[in-house]
């Protein structure tokens, strides 16, 4: 994820009212929440490839 696209939304997030409890990206959704859905070690292997 480029930076400037980073910056972008994580300041959007921080304007939201009331402000997150967690400020989370979209694209680490699946990381996040990869335990609860059933895919931790599918996400884990896709980063080790990286």
């Amino acid at each position: 994820m480029p930076l400037n696209d980073y910056i972008e939304e994580v300041m959007t997030l921080f304007q939201q009212q009331p402000t997150p409890k967690e400020i989370l990206v979209e694209k680490v959704n699946f990381l996040r929440w990869a335990e609860r859905d059933g895919h931790f070690d599918q996400g884990v292997e896709m980063l080790s490839k990286m």
